[in-house]
């Protein structure tokens, strides 16, 4: 994992140019497939989903985890019986 936050922000950056670049080139094959026949554009369709759509998920997917994450660990009040420091003064 990166640790400094210059290289987690130079890491999101080129991986969302990364994905720009392959959504466009996949709207470019798409109307081609869409031109050539229907039949093609629903293979065409189907093939993009695959190589598009599985690395989306493969990046998008952690990151909800770590946001999932993040969100339980701060919460303020104590799960279990616990005393809340600082109430009452």
């Amino acid at each position: 994992m990166l640790r400094s936050s210059r290289a987690r922000l130079v890491y999101v950056v080129s991986l969302l140019s990364a994905f720009a670049v392959v959504l466009g080139l996949a709207v470019v094959v798409l109307k081609q497939a869409i031109l050539a026949g229907t039949a093609e554009a629903w293979m065409m369709a189907a093939v993009l989903a695959v190589v598009v759509g599985l690395p989306l998920a493969m990046v998008l997917l952690p990151v909800a985890g770590w946001l999932q994450r993040r969100a339980r660990e701060l919460r303020f009040v104590p799960n279990v019986g616990g005393n809340v420091p600082g109430v009452g003064r």
